[in-house]
């Protein structure tokens, strides 16, 4: 059975927090039936009609909200077209999943709000519906509301009239076939601007007083939809598309069709108060959920095991789109740090899952586990996938597919079936081994004469006895003794291979500009030959970065020493000033500096020579007109150097911050580390940061900045302090960024595991499981070192209460095993 068309009426009551309401689902019943099994939560149904032209007859049901379902009894065994009609009650929450409240200050007075987030299974919990993304239906929207507020759903209005009792009925137009998660309902005190130049209106929705900086939202959303429109060559089918800035949001944002909701920070730009970096983060998140509108909404996964075709493209065009725009970004490498190292990050561990989850069902663990294999492993191998054929043809395969589905449901099948038949290319085999595979290849290389020796293995931290190959294409740059330099493309899926190179190869690099989702592994006497060319200015970005990222890994292996990782950086890195491989070094060196205290000296001295030499090339204060990621790699370089006792850094950010406290104004680019630089350096500033957190006309972005200088104290009396401070007036949405940044603090390492211990149940209880599961894959691996009995004492008989989070706590157990090891061998 599966619905054709919802009918749904709700009145949303924002004084009582409660909600009411009609749902009639026209259904096909393939086979005759006796029941219907719909899917409810946290609702009360009080009455159910059957519907079937003029005869309407009252129904049975048996509401299993374990289960969450409404077992319906019909009156008779039917097949065919039927209705059902249910009424039903239920709450506004507060858990910002499903049909929830939230509120903000105005003018110093409170204003609420209703708003729903239903992926991946909370569409029940505003309405009876199949709950599942393949029970696609239209459907038509109306709101009974009080006559002041703003009514939002995913199309346009229809119709809006005064009932003369305070309230008005609100009619929106009928969707697109469409899965119920990504349904939207919104009812608040909202203002707004729009686009109506060209089709479809573009809006841009905030809470009053912040429609002013939605400006970029409404521009750069107008040029994505453009793009999506003219890239994949399928109109967008809804005669609007809104931004939603919502205050109270669990997660970045959401791809609800034509009704697309954000955290305000995630949205909003605050010119002279954002920066660059929070720009270019702004924009890249309105390209991923912009992209949603044809992958995922457009055609959605059969089944939630295939949401990878939703979000790795979504993923891969947060970084194509604006690279579109503003090329100059040079935003690829930001992928390459976010995407390819996160996804490689997560799949490095022996547990890992394939991008294509396995197993059917009802519901996906999208979780700290499987995320950044969905999200950035699927978007890094569709980008190589795109380099393995070449933009048109990968253009075209995702237009012959997009066409053949969309308004449908597809599976990766579907998906690899349409692409070969568009472009005549046999892809199966390279999506077999990166789609439907766990884990990813280390390319072990050595020369021997005049050939270079190839062999494959896959690639984890701890042992793994894993037979697994893949179809890797593997692009060589060689440099020859006369200068010159050349590159060899070869598809390496054997084993072992071996590849032959001109006489004169005095130095190679596999992987070249970081284009494959795999580590290499040189020789020594090859390491050093590359180190050299470093230093001689031979290497782009990409490939700086490369070169040292593999052999971090391969020391957290074992393969190398730490003495001898930090000996190259010291030895090749120290004039390098580029944003790709800078950043990534530091981000290093921070974690090993965390983990090792017995080395942080040795780490501090390097991390000073290194953050010194590039800040007085880059400069300590922002330029006009420089690239915007100098200005990225700048304020990452000013906190490492504060951390690391850089003497000139503290005294010069320190200043900056009592600069702070006078009234001075702070570039956007430097203000996140003068913050950190203040509260690092115990400066009496828990005034000023707490007045910042109270007030209603900072941004959220200000006071997430805030929370995150906050975990920088030295003084570990002060941080629990803090985190008794975060539970009780820090909103909900915001508390676990002191948790996340404490956690990187030293000072914490002694005593955090016990306060975790003791907080643990009121985590779950606040947060979505994702959220929640998530809090345990972050914390384990670090404050559990040297508590790791009692680690495995707590999270094992957890994984039989929560059996959702089995993955995230296998993952976080052999994190901190790697960790617990690399320690030992290093200490």
């Amino acid at each position: 059975m599966k619905p054709i068309h919802y009918n749904i009426h709700l009145e949303p009551d924002l004084e009582n927090f409660v909600f009411s309401g009609l749902a009639e689902i026209e259904i096909d019943l393939e086979n005759p039936s006796e029941k219907i099994i719909l899917n409810g939560k946290d609702m009360v149904i009080q009455k159910c009609n059957m519907i079937r032209g003029d005869n309407v007859k009252e129904c049975s049901f048996n509401f299993e909200e374990k289960n969450e379902e409404i077992t319906i009894k019909l009156p008779e065994e039917m097949s065919g077209t039927i209705s059902l009609k249910l009424e039903f009650t239920g709450n506004l929450n507060e858990n910002m999943l499903g049909f929830y409240r939230s509120k903000y200050m105005y003018q110093g007075e409170t204003k609420r709000l209703a708003s729903t987030q239903f992926e991946e299974r909370e569409a029940r919990a505003a309405f009876p519906c199949f709950d599942h993304p393949s029970k696609k239906a239209t459907f038509d929207i109306e709101y009974i509301v009080s006559e002041e507020l703003m009514a939002i759903s995913n199309t346009e209005i229809i119709e809006e009239k005064s009932l003369g009792n305070g309230k008005k009925l609100v009619k929106f137009a009928r969707t697109p076939i469409m899965s119920s998660y990504l349904l939207y309902f919104g009812v608040g005190p909202f203002e707004m601007i729009e686009d109506t130049s060209i089709k479809p209106t573009i809006r841009a929705i905030t809470a009053l007083g912040k429609i002013e900086y939605a400006q970029l939202a409404l521009e750069f959303g107008r040029k994505s939809i453009t793009y999506g429109e003219e890239y994949t060559g399928v109109p967008f089918p809804i005669s609007k598309c809104d931004y939603i800035a919502v205050p109270d949001f669990a997660f970045g944002a959401m791809e609800n069709y034509g009704a697309i909701t954000f955290r305000e920070n995630a949205m909003l730009y605050y010119p002279g108060k954002t920066s660059t970096m929070e720009l270019i983060r702004i924009v890249s998140i309105i390209a991923h959920e912009t992209a949603h509108m044809w992958f995922g909404d457009l055609v959605s996964p059969i089944d939630w095991k295939y949401i990878w075709l939703n979000e790795s493209f979504a993923t891969y065009f947060t970084y194509s789109i604006p690279d579109h725009y503003y090329p100059e970004w040079d935003i690829w490498k930001v992928f390459i740090l976010e995407s390819i190292l996160g996804g490689m990050e997560r799949d490095t561990l022996k547990f890992s899952v394939p991008v294509e989850l396995i197993g059917e069902g009802e519901e996906i663990n999208l979780d700290a586990s499987s995320a950044p294999i969905i999200y950035q492993k699927g978007a890094a191998v569709i980008k190589m996938l795109n380099s393995y054929l070449d933009d048109d043809k990968f253009k075209q395969g995702i237009k012959f597919f997009l066409e053949k589905y969309k308004f449908k449901c597809a599976s990766s099948d579907d998906y690899w079936e349409a692409f070969e038949e568009a472009t005549g290319e046999p892809i199966k085999e390279f999506a077999d081994h990166w789609i439907h595979q766990e884990g990813y290849p280390i390319i072990d290389v050595k020369r021997k004469n005049n050939q270079l020796l190839l062999k494959q293995s896959r690639f984890t931290f701890l042992p793994n006895n894993s037979d697994y190959k893949w179809l890797i294409p593997v692009n060589i740059k060689l440099f020859l003794n006369n200068g010159e330099t050349d590159i060899i493309k070869v598809v390496f899926k054997e084993r072992e291979t071996a590849i032959p190179i001109p006489e004169n190869t005095d130095a190679f690099k596999l992987n070249f500009m970081q284009s494959g989702f795999y580590r290499v592994k040189y020789e020594e006497v090859i390491l050093e030959k590359l180190g050299k060319l470093i230093l001689e200015g031979k290497f782009s970005p990409e490939d700086i970065f490369g070169i040292s990222n593999d052999l971090y890994a391969l020391i957290r292996r074992g393969d190398y020493t730490l003495e001898y990782y930090l000996k190259f950086l010291g030895d090749y890195y120290r004039n390098v000033d580029h944003f790709l491989p800078m950043i990534d070094i530091f981000t290093n060196l921070k974690k090993l500096h965390l983990i090792l205290p017995s080395k942080r000296e040795e780490i501090s001295q390097l991390g000073r020579e290194l953050s010194e030499v590039a800040l007085d090339k880059i400069g300590l204060y922002p330029k006009e007109g420089e690239n915007v990621q100098i200005k990225g790699l700048r304020e990452s370089l000013l906190r490492s150097a504060c951390i690391y006792g850089s003497e000139k850094i503290i005294i010069y950010c320190e200043k900056k911050f009592q600069n702070l406290l006078n009234g001075e104004t702070i570039n956007s680019d430097i203000i996140s580390s003068v913050l950190k630089a203040g509260a690092f350096s115990n400066l009496d500033a828990d005034d000023y940061f707490k007045k910042q957190l109270k007030d209603e006309k900072a941004s959220e972005g200000e006071k997430v900045r805030i929370l995150n200088a906050l975990a920088c104290y030295k003084d570990k009396n002060k941080l629990k302090e803090l985190l008794e401070f975060n539970f009780k007036e820090v909103p909900k949405r915001n508390r676990l960024n002191i948790l996340y940044g404490i956690l990187k603090n030293p000072e914490s390492q002694d005593w955090l595991w016990e306060w975790y211990l003791k907080n643990f149940q009121t985590i779950m209880k606040e947060y979505p499981s994702m959220h929640a599961t998530m809090s345990i894959a972050a914390v384990v691996p670090i404050v559990g070192i040297g508590h790791e009995e009692e680690v495995e004492n707590f999270l094992e008989p957890l994984m039989k209460q929560m059996p959702r989070a089995t993955a995230t706590i296998k993952m976080a157990l052999e994190s901190l095993e790697l960790y617990s090891n690399f320690i030992k061998k290093n200490s």
